[in-house]
């Protein structure tokens, strides 16, 4: 034991190297040990993270900076995880993360949005999540540490009560509200979105801040659960233009919905055409559908096709 304790300083100094070293050996790893291997790296960093997260949050709220805590913990995971797996990023409109208080939304892949999380998210904002991800261990206690917004979906009345109370918080603490407005992982094969749930727009009516969308492009070039491959690679982020609120009520919260989705989706798709040469024919054939019309209120017969074609798509496994 005690020649244990010894080398310890030896084993900590040992650290960054295996951290340089590390992208360079995984990347010659035949696809599924490469892919196996970067998959338990990630997990690693997560379960890292949470722990020092907690204490980072610690630190900060007794330096009264509870509000920096998801940015430094976001930012330090995405290079902890992104390195070694061999992903680096293209940040377009990141001038924009500037604007808050915002309502943050951003289309939801798989687990391994972590990453992308990390890479861009604001400063001076919290994450809405499931009530549900509270009980993980040490990620629980992070996330109630960092002032996270968990939400109750069984329980209708307190999901109300929550958020009201992140509208008060927002407005005192000047934050922003990260919410992923799928509900769920898409895990879709194609540069799709699933229809948007409505909680993140009443919000952002509600408080009357702009809605922040961040686009992050289909990475099944970098990652891709279900033929085990990770090989890394470049992962475009676009931060969008905000979208104001300002004077707008309950009854333009599917206008504000059906914007936001609309001019996501056609980021999303002018990022696959120039990831994976999609054709100029095809490029047309995927224009996203017409946005709802202020006055009548009601979802185009084209959203309504591709909302029916989404739900019939192959899913990636995760």
């Amino acid at each position: 034991m005690s020649l244990s304790i010894a080398n310890i300083p030896y084993y900590l100094a040992a650290l960054p190297i295996i951290y340089l070293v590390l992208p360079s050996v995984l990347a010659v790893l035949p696809q599924k040990p490469q892919f196996l291997l970067k998959c338990i790296v990630v997990l690693l960093a997560t379960l890292l993270m949470s722990v020092l997260g907690c204490f980072i949050s610690i630190i900060c709220a007794i330096l009264d900076k509870r509000y920096a805590i998801n940015y430094i913990v976001s930012r330090l995971f995405s290079h902890l995880a992104a390195k070694p797996c061999g992903v680096t990023y293209r940040i377009v409109g990141e001038e924009h993360l500037n604007t808050y208080p915002a309502i943050v939304v951003c289309n939801h892949q798989s687990s391994m949005d972590m990453m992308v999380l990390g890479r861009v998210f604001p400063k001076h904002c919290v994450v809405m999540a499931k009530k549900e991800l509270l009980y993980f261990p040490f990620l629980g206690m992070f996330m109630k540490l960092s002032n996270a917004i968990f939400i109750d979906r069984k329980n209708h009345k307190k999901a109300i009560e929550s958020t009201t109370q992140a509208v008060a918080d927002m407005k005192k603490h000047n934050s922003g509200i990260w919410i992923f407005p799928e509900g769920t992982r898409s895990r879709l094969d194609t540069a799709d979105l699933l229809p948007f749930k409505k909680g993140a727009f009443h919000l952002a009516i509600q408080a009357q801040l702009p809605i922040l969308p961040i686009v992050a492009e289909g990475y099944s070039h970098i990652y891709d659960s279900t033929r085990r491959s990770f090989p890394g690679g470049e992962l475009e982020i676009r931060v969008l233009e905000p979208i104001p609120t300002v004077g707008m009520t309950a009854d333009n919260v599917n206008e504000l919905m059906e914007r936001t989705r609309n001019m996501m989706l056609q980021h999303l798709k002018e990022m696959d055409v120039y990831t994976h040469g999609t054709t100029e024919a095809s490029a047309k054939s995927l224009s996203p559908p017409t946005a709802t019309s202020p006055s009548s209120g009601k979802t185009s017969a084209s959203s309504v096709g591709q909302d029916e074609a989404v739900k019939k798509r192959k899913t990636l496994k995760d």
